[in-house]
């Protein structure tokens, strides 16, 4: 009894996986969010979903419009409905050091090609000045192609 509980629930979550990796592979798409940030300037966020591959660009500028930080992240994704999951590493400032991170935001995209970015793990910015910035897990962007 127990034994066909346990196969009931392993071919769910592999009905699950194998439904996320399907849809990641068929996913190609681009998105370019923005937000402005009176304390500090803008962030830029560029991601690029490409058969199961993903990048994202993030660049921050300050109000005379130069770069002050930026990182890259690249890796693979999973896809359940408007979910991404991703696993992949992080590069900051064009250093040399590499963190592997697990990341998950959603992305809904509109008729009209707008696009929203939610994320909970957008944290806090710390400027050379010494203020510390929060960012904002709700974006607004264009989706691309």
């Amino acid at each position: 009894m127990l034994k066909k509980a346990f196969l009931g629930i392993f071919l769910a979550l592999l009905f699950v996986f194998s439904q996320a990796v399907f849809n990641a592979i068929n996913t190609q798409s681009t998105y370019i969010f923005t937000k402005e940030y009176p304390a500090f300037g803008s962030e830029i966020i560029k991601v690029n979903l490409n058969d199961g591959r993903i990048k994202i660009n993030v660049i921050r500028k300050n109000k005379e419009n130069r770069v002050i930080s930026s990182s890259l992240f690249s890796g693979v994704f999973l896809k359940i409905q408007n979910h991404y999951y991703t696993f992949g590493v992080k590069r900051l400032n064009k250093s040399r050091e590499v963190d592997f991170t697990f990341r998950n935001f959603y992305i809904d995209s509109l008729r009209t090609k707008e696009a929203v970015y939610i994320s909970d793990d957008r944290g806090i910015l710390e400027l050379d000045s010494g203020k510390s910035i929060y960012l904002s897990s709700l974006l607004l962007g264009k989706k691309i192609r």
